[in-house]
């Protein structure tokens, strides 16, 4: 699997060789950086998939709402769920719904407004998004375990970097 991430990555140096030989040293950068960064987050994300699924019997973004749940450590709203994810508001009801099925959230009655359900962890859902994060967690420790402690704090360092950066 190694080998045929860098045979990819070199395989992109080929084509850019070959065919934007003008362009070469401007999209090397990319080719060299952002590629790689691209195939990590996918392989980091199969990984989570994976496990969500067979272990956990969730999808990543059942993981994400019970995560920003457990984060916010108190109800909350589906508009304020939706806002701080990537969901639309009739894409996060089905998700909800699922979830309240898998009786891994619950809807209580807003005590400000009685027409709205909040929305919280139930028991089960706190106990298997912490077990769920639990194996995240293992899994970046791994994959982080095979860089020194420096190489770790240089790349924590460039990370949040490109993250002010975006952000």
């Amino acid at each position: 699997m190694k080998q045929d991430m860098l045979a990819f990555i070199e395989e992109k140096h080929r084509f850019l060789e070959n065919n934007l030989s003008e362009h070469y040293q401007q999209y090397k950068t990319v080719v060299d950086i952002g590629l790689p960064l691209m195939l990590v987050n996918k392989l980091f994300s199969e990984r989570k998939e994976k496990i969500f699924s067979t272990r956990h019997n969730l999808s990543s973004s059942e993981f994400d709402v019970l995560m920003a749940l457990l984060c916010h450590n108190e109800p909350m709203t589906p508009t304020n769920l939706y806002e701080s994810m990537i969901f639309s508001s009739g894409g996060m009801t089905k998700l909800l719904k699922k979830l309240e099925e898998k009786k891994l959230i619950e809807r209580i009655p807003s005590q400000k407004d009685k027409r709205s359900l909040l929305v919280a962890l139930s028991r089960r859902g706190k106990k298997l998004v912490t077990d769920a994060f639990g194996d995240v967690v293992k899994i970046n420790m791994e994959v982080l375990s095979k860089l020194e402690e420096s190489e770790q704090a240089t790349l924590e360092k460039l990370l949040k970097k490109l993250l002010t950066e975006l952000s």
